[in-house]
């Protein structure tokens, strides 16, 4: 099994804000610099019950607050970090790497399954604000009165949708190969990274400045900066980005995967910390890099043997193309994530073919599949210090009604291979059709994208 190459030794063991348990620097001995410790100031003219203030809100997806989509149908942020500090945190370091949790600040909250937060019990002030989920952050300053009860507008609470630090806005970095059959795009543009036209289509040129295409048989091919065998035959340029997408496309590109070098750079840019998200017929990107953790239906699959770890080398005449037919529904999918669930049952929004919500998340229709997960797998990803195995366990997000069987299968999952990157896969396009607002399996991604930049314990090198 190999380790990490020497090239990820700066960006291994920084330590930034990254989600649930994360904050900012520690001294080492649990107290975070520059934070308030709003429980142990007073002043020392008046009540210090009544000298506190309270900051309250909600934390909404990037483009998705109050006035930016119909009432009632913005999308919260489950488990953002907010807190306030009296000196501005380090920025978020670009690109892959590693980010291990570290004790949060003394006041910082997380968001709860509606979005909505309150720090209480803060002496009157002048703070920094910061409310981060992922690689998702928004910086701002707040003056607190004595006694102030300050409820926060959806302006203030509403994540960045451009890569702007010095005004306190960042989001990560994001390759998207273009998909011949799952515009994944226009849902970045519904989250305002980029724009969409009045029928939901994303509108090409104005990704620019915000997320790179790379071209992959797909549409907006003519704002690509390389195509996706050029990146991936670059390590280093792998490496500047948060999240790489490959969403269900034809095998423009495949070829490149019957190279050992390509298949260690995929390897490589998981393990320094990259997110590496493909869909449907796209699978083979992840499934011949890691081949044990998601069995295939069929001829579609990569087995486990096409891989032998020992000799970091792989068999090309076992590979699959995650191919699969004939396409299918599942009209009664569900969330089996729990947080997932409790985040988007009764959000209201379109349903793919027109209908509005409120959704359910135990009864879902799932359009455009074209694969079938048959199994999952647990993978020996490294040993700890007593020589026990460390697992990889895949996760299953959604499941649904499979029409091979019958049974409900997984239909998205993400699993963690050794380092400390994730590797997402979906056998739907994440967007099936070119609408109007987010339907329930594109707020999946949505819910994901912010899920698979939060910070990591645990982390396998080896």
């Amino acid at each position: 099994m190999r380790t990490i190459s020497n090239i990820f030794a700066t960006s291994l063991f920084s330590i930034a804000i990254a989600g649930t348990g994360c904050g900012s620097s520690d001294d080492g001995n649990g107290n975070s610099s520059g934070v308030v410790d709003a429980g142990s100031a007073t002043d020392s003219g008046g009540d210090p019950e009544l000298d506190r203030a309270t900051l309250r809100g909600t934390v909404w997806v990037p483009g998705n607050g109050p006035g930016m989509v119909p009432s009632g149908h913005e999308i919260p942020v489950f488990d953002a970090v907010v807190y306030l500090t009296s000196a501005r945190p380090e920025p978020i370091e670009d690109g892959a790497t590693c980010r291990p949790c570290v004790e949060a600040p003394a006041n910082a909250v997380q968001t709860d399954h509606k979005g909505t937060f309150s720090i209480g019990q803060v002496m009157p002030g002048e703070y920094w604000m910061i409310i981060e989920k992922g690689d998702f952050r928004l910086e701002q300053q707040v003056t607190l009165t004595r006694g102030q009860v300050l409820t926060l507008d959806g302006a203030q609470t509403t994540l960045p949708s451009e890569h702007d630090p010095a005004n306190g806005k960042t989001i990560p970095k994001v390759a998207l190969a273009t998909g011949q059959f799952d515009d994944m795009e226009d849902i970045l543009g519904k989250m305002a990274m980029g724009s969409v036209d009045a029928s939901g289509a994303f509108e090409g040129p104005s990704a620019a400045g915000i997320f790179d295409f790379y071209d992959n048989g797909g549409p907006n091919a003519d704002q690509a900066v390389g195509t996706l065998e050029d990146l991936v035959r670059d390590l280093n340029t792998m490496l500047t980005y948060d999240i790489i997408f490959i969403p269900c496309s034809g095998s423009a590109f495949s070829d490149a995967l019957k190279d050992t070098a390509v298949l260690n750079n995929v390897r490589d840019y998981v393990s320094a910390g990259g997110k590496l998200y493909v869909t449907d017929w796209s699978g083979e990107w992840a499934d011949n890099v890691f081949p044990a953790q998601i069995e295939l239906d069929g001829s579609s699959d990569t087995p486990a043997s096409a891989y032998d770890p020992l000799t970091d080398t792989w068999n090309f005449s076992q590979f699959g193309d995650a191919n699969g037919s004939p396409p299918y529904e599942s009209e009664h999918a569900e969330a089996v994530n729990e947080d997932l669930l409790l985040w988007l049952d009764g959000q209201v929004g379109p349903y793919v073919g027109g209908m509005v919500g409120p959704f359910e998340a135990t009864d879902m229709v799932i359009e455009g599949n074209w694969n079938h997960i048959e199994g999952l797998h647990s993978v020996q990803v490294g040993v700890d210090d007593m020589g026990n195995a460390i697992m990889d366990n895949p996760v299953k997000y959604v499941i649904g009604d499979d029409t091979l069987d019958g049974a409900k299968k997984p239909l998205t999952v993400t699993y963690e291979p050794a380092g400390c990157g994730r590797v997402l896969y979906s056998t739907y396009h994440t967007t099936e059709t070119t609408h109007v607002g987010l339907a329930p399996q594109e707020r999946i991604l949505v819910y994901l994208i912010m899920e698979i930049g939060v910070c990591k314990d645990d982390i396998v090198i080896d």
